[in-house]
């Protein structure tokens, strides 16, 4: 932001030349002007910044702008001074105090610049507020437009020189079309897979090793390094788009549509330096990535597949739990709701596995593993299943079909039925696989799009353009007028939801963080891939994001800085262990890795125990008599409870303090806030942001809590 008086200057010079290249018809204030210059300088001196109204201030212009006329074509040398000195600088106090401290941002020297040039003497009757949203619009939009290519694919040159062959492997699920291209990357002397999930990643790398390759691992969690590796298998994010590879495999390209982490694969596609790229996807997506290849020029083939077994749509309704049998997976959409059933479940007597999206992915491991093995007879799961994980699964059961997408609770579309109801029927375990439903009319909704050809995808998701990083304006700004440029179809921009709610949160502390002004360094800890719905996860985040320039090593996460409680606090904690690899790999910090490797066993080994021993705790019960409420009721308190109308009041009963899971929690009680301390503090009322207890929390105290 340029300084007051830079700013103060920049407005005589407009008020100036606006006065000697403008002539106005009447004069008929030139007898009055100098005793409305001291006049003004009053009114404006006794006007608050904040009871000043648009339409006022844009008034106070242009009262200026007449004053400014008769003074300069007079050449009366005292007035000249006085708006110089007087005026003017009031006039940018109540400009500027109708910023606000983000928008202050964009008053950078380009921006004066942008007036000077594309919007002359505008600021003699305008406010710099309008003229800012003019240049947001316009100006920045332009530049934007300047530097980024309008065709995508132009940004990756060295890709386009090339003379690359794709192999298209489309088919539904169970078809074997990613075993196909694997088959083929195992012959690659430089070759690499690239897959959405950690867990494919390592499937991958395992099938790899045991068939004799060398390869190694790359996620965004974690590296494996394998001594003269020829694959390396990683998430797609993980991609050196400088490399060159001779065989690259690109799993589960249907996701190219995805508003979050679409434009991964998008970026693969174009960019990637390969001579051949097996491209492995859903039939949706065939014409959509064709339309990719032909921008760049480069040959494909098609390799069409089919179910390797049937999959049929059970005729009567799912009952729970009687018709539950070995081999099956009951879907649903909250992680709450899978313990519940896993819950009830075991209280049957049936041993389950679990499976959702919080669950680090060596505990999803260990769970798929029970299941495999049939030491678990039930797998209970979120939509987590459908992507890509192998499971011997006979029949696929819809308990819920309804879920929160991040906007509002809504059906399962014809997409997601297919993608999860695909993982019925493993080849050569079962030769058939079978869907069923929870409810009539359930069932019959999940039959009638099952039965549904996908609707072929439409977008592709473009990423942030990083060559936008050396512009001058701040990256907020950037970001949003980057967002609001359309490209050409079938090309959508990726979601900044994420990166704008991180920008906020760093903006507020800007002055505590070292190299807030670098775009880049900001860039790289803004798209630090991490849960921001979990507030201990993202007051970390904003510690290290202040203290990294501290000393040569980010500090060690602690258990004791989680605020959850039983399972959910060990997952919290394997966010912070997976946010410290995270930030020091972006930021080029030194990590303990031997001490993160221990804490994250010991976690994973704690998770495994609360999911082994305590789902029954986690059935929804009445608060006050502790009785099993059924499955999916909107209320908390029973029937019987109800009508007997008992007082809302406890009992002295804790939450989440009974059963098998209650002595691990209690165990721990003492690491955490009580409701008294949270009170004291002001908790409940408006909450401060807490800074994670860190930099005091010793190797010990770790060790206590763990």
């Amino acid at each position: 932001m340029v300084q007051q008086d830079k700013l103060v200057q920049f407005y005589f010079n407009q008020y100036r030349d606006s006065a000697l290249k403008l002539k106005k018809k009447k004069n008929d204030g030139k007898s009055s002007y100098e005793k409305r210059v001291k006049s003004l300088f009053q009114e404006l001196k006794k006007t608050g910044s904040a009871k000043i109204k648009k339409a006022k201030l844009e008034d106070y212009h242009r009262q200026v702008r007449n004053v400014s006329y008769y003074a300069f074509r007079e050449k009366n040398q005292i007035a000249i001074m006085e708006i110089r000195d007087m005026l003017l600088p009031e006039l940018v106090r109540l400009d500027m105090a109708e910023l606000s401290e983000s928008e202050a941002e964009i008053i950078t020297g380009k921006f004066l610049e942008y007036l000077r040039t594309e919007l002359p003497f505008e600021i003699c009757r305008r406010t710099i507020k309008e003229l800012s949203k003019s240049y947001a619009d316009v100006g920045i939009r332009g530049e934007i437009i300047d530097m980024v290519p309008m065709n995508p694919e132009t940004e990756f040159q060295e890709a386009l020189a090339m003379k690359r062959h794709f192999i298209l492997h489309v088919g539904p699920t169970n078809c074997g079309k990613t075993y196909q291209a694997l088959e083929r990357l195992k012959t690659s002397r430089n070759g690499t897979y690239l897959g959405p999930l950690r867990l494919l990643a390592l499937e991958v790398y395992e099938r790899m090793m045991e068939a004799g390759v060398p390869c190694s691992m790359l996620t965004g969690e974690e590296y494996i390094f394998e001594e003269n590796s020829r694959v390396i298998s990683s998430t797609i994010e993980m991609l050196d788009i400088e490399k060159e590879y001779d065989i690259v495999v690109i799993d589960e390209a249907q996701m190219i549509a995805d508003e979050d982490r679409g434009h991964s694969w998008t970026r693969a596609i174009l960019g990637v330096k390969a001579k051949e790229i097996h491209v492995c996807m859903s039939p949706a997506a065939q014409d959509v990535v064709t339309h990719l290849i032909s921008l760049c020029g480069d040959s494909s083939e098609v390799n069409h597949y089919r179910r390797m077994t049937s999959l049929v749509c059970e005729k009567e309704a799912f009952r729970f739990p009687e018709d539950v049998q070995e081999g099956d997976a009951l879907i649903l959409f909250t992680k709450r709701a899978v313990l519940d059933i896993a819950g009830r479940l075991e209280r049957e007597g049936i041993r389950t596995s679990v499976i959702y999206g919080s669950l680090p992915p060596e505990i999803r491991r260990r769970q798929i593993r029970l299941f495999t093995e049939k030491e678990s007879k039930v797998v209970v799961s979120t939509d987590a299943i459908g992507m890509g994980l192998n499971l011997p699964v006979r029949r696929i059961v819809f308990i819920q079909i309804e879920k929160y997408d991040g906007h509002q609770k809504r059906r399962l579309v014809v997409p997601e039925i297919k993608q999860i109801a695909g993982r019925a029927g493993r080849y050569g375990i079962y030769e058939t696989g079978y869907v069923s439903a929870a409810g009539d009319e359930e069932l019959e909704y999940v039959r009638e799009r099952y039965a549904k050809e996908e609707e072929p995808i439409g977008r592709v998701s473009l990423g942030f353009p990083h060559v936008l990083l050396d512009m001058e304006d701040p990256l907020d700004t950037i970001l949003k007028v980057w967002k609001s440029v359309e490209p050409s179809p079938p090309f959508e921009k990726v979601s900044i939801d994420e990166m704008l709610f991180l920008y906020e949160r760093a903006y507020r502390e800007r002055k505590d963080i070292d190299g807030f002004d670098d775009k880049r360094t900001l860039y790289r800890m803004l798209t630090c891939s991490i849960d921001i719905k979990n507030r201990d996860i993202v007051d970390l985040w904003l510690y290290y994001c202040e203290t990294y320039t501290a000393d040569v090593s980010l500090h060690f996460p602690a258990l004791s800085m989680c605020t959850d409680r039983g399972i959910m606090k060990y997952e919290t904690f394997y966010k912070m262990l997976d946010l410290y690899h995270q930030f020091s790999t972006r930021l080029g910090k030194e990590m303990d890795a031997d001490r993160l490797v221990k804490e994250r066993e010991k976690t994973e080994d704690t998770i495994m125990r609360y999911l082994l021993k305590n789902k029954k705790d986690y059935i929804q019960k009445c608060k006050y008599c502790g009785k099993p409420l059924p499955f999916g009721c909107n209320f908390t308190v029973c029937d019987d409870c109800h009508r007997s109308g008992k007082k809302f009041s406890l009992m002295g009963r804790k939450k989440g303090y009974s059963g098998e899971g209650g002595r691990e929690q209690e165990r721990h009680r003492k690491a955490e806030p009580s409701e008294k301390e949270g009170k004291k503090s002001g908790a409940g009322r408006r909450r401060r942001r807490r800074r994670p207890r860190q930099a005091g929390v010793t190797a010990a105290e770790n060790k206590k809590e763990s």
